[in-house]
């Protein structure tokens, strides 16, 4: 109420200054005659001090006096001309018509157009309260929405794709980030944080299996940074994964040893060369095995504790884990055989866990699902010949 009572007295007193100076009658015309008055009277003074100096005709000082009094009664009827409109308009009912309808069309208008336009309901609204609200708007969704927008709209940005990856890896959407990745790689070139981070994201999605791609992205790291430690800790696990069981035992012992003390991948790696082929089903490791170690888990690392969670799982808990994993998958490729990577890593997963019968069971069916898939055939038969799982 106090509010509308204030609102009512500003809209007051802006009607009356704006109607009050219309009803007033303008001095301006009376003033302004006052002063030329003023002047000619001087210019009275003037002309009687030069005639009584003797620079002054008489005749020509009489001319003069006529002239500037002539001036002096036009500008006094002027005055009393213009006086008398003012004071009849003053008190015309026309003015006074167009006051008294300004000052209720006013109010009313302004009153109208706020209730038609504004929100005489809304609450207050702090600034606390409206800064709370702009952080609202900037939350991790909303911003990946907008450069997922931005890059429907533009594709080839390189940039875009770079910085869009990682935030989908940390959330979690590890295919969109493999995707962005893959796009990063190709449109601005490949960097060991790049070819890494397609590499994590290809693995999680495999749930902890290494396929091709992600593999050549390790090796193509060690090309220019042979020292890095975890793309040689997933290609140690990658020929865990392919029975390269001597192999694997070598790459776990090498970076066991040049692990620092406290390095938080270190204990999980002598866990896993500690269990290297004391799964079931499997033999010693031999340059010649090709029976598997216990079940294929990613190995662990800083940034991976999904994967450490499961390395650090009683070996039966662990051996349980997998084989869901690769049940999961083997269900997916029943109702969909055209995935040629599935189907290889299908394979291998049969392998590692010492399944050979089903091994060979997945390449029949992998055979009958890829004949139209010329490329995919070829790898599912390459890592047949690897196995030594015959023709």
């Amino acid at each position: 109420m106090v509010f509308w009572i204030l609102v009512a007295g500003l809209v007051a007193a802006v009607t009356l200054a704006i109607t009050l100076p219309l009803t007033r009658p303008s001095s301006a015309p009376a003033e302004a005659a006052d002063a030329d008055i003023a002047v000619y009277k001087d210019q009275l003074k003037e002309i009687a001090a030069d005639e009584a100096r003797g620079t002054l005709a008489k005749a020509d000082a009489e001319s003069a006096r006529a002239e500037i009094g002539r001036r002096i009664l036009r500008a006094t009827e002027g005055a009393s001309q213009s006086s008398h409109r003012s004071g009849a308009n003053g008190s015309s009912r026309v003015i006074k018509a167009v006051s008294i309808a300004t000052t209720l069309a006013l109010p009313v208008a302004s009153l109208a157009l706020y209730l038609a336009y504004g929100a005489p309901g809304l609450p207050g609204q702090p600034l606390s309260e409206r800064l709370a609200a702009a952080a609202q708007s900037n939350k991790p969704n909303d911003l990946i929405a907008k450069v997922e927008e931005r890059l429907r709209e533009h594709p080839e940005d390189g940039t875009g794709w770079d910085v869009i990856a990682p935030v989908y890896y940390a959330t979690g959407r590890y295919e969109d980030a493999a995707t962005a990745y893959r796009n990063a790689i190709r449109l601005i070139g490949p960097t060991p944080r790049r070819l890494q981070g397609f590499a994590n994201a290809r693995i999680h999605l495999e749930n902890g299996i290494v396929p091709e791609d992600a593999r050549k992205a390790l090796e193509q790291i060690l090309t220019t940074e042979p020292n890095a430690t975890e793309p040689r800790i997933w290609l140690a696990l990658a020929k865990e994964q392919d029975g390269r069981l001597t192999e694997a035992a070598a790459d776990y012992r090498k970076l066991i040893d040049e692990a620092p003390e406290h390095a938080p991948w270190r204990k999980a790696l002598e866990d896993r060369l500690a269990n290297l082929g004391k799964g079931p089903g499997s033999a010693k490791p031999d340059k010649q095995a090709t029976a598997a170690p216990a079940a294929p888990t990613p190995t662990a690392q800083p940034n991976n504790p999904d994967a450490a969670a499961i390395m650090n799982m009683p070996p039966e808990e662990r051996q349980a884990v997998v084989t869901r994993m690769v049940d999961s998958l083997a269900a997916r490729l029943k109702s969909n055989g055209s995935d040629a990577e599935g189907w290889v890593r299908l394979i291998r997963a049969y392998q590692i866990l010492g399944r050979r019968d089903d091994a060979v069971k997945a390449l029949t069916d992998a055979r009958a699902n890829l004949k139209g898939n010329q490329v995919g055939l070829a790898e599912v038969e390459n890592l047949a010949r690897q196995l030594g799982l015959g023709s």
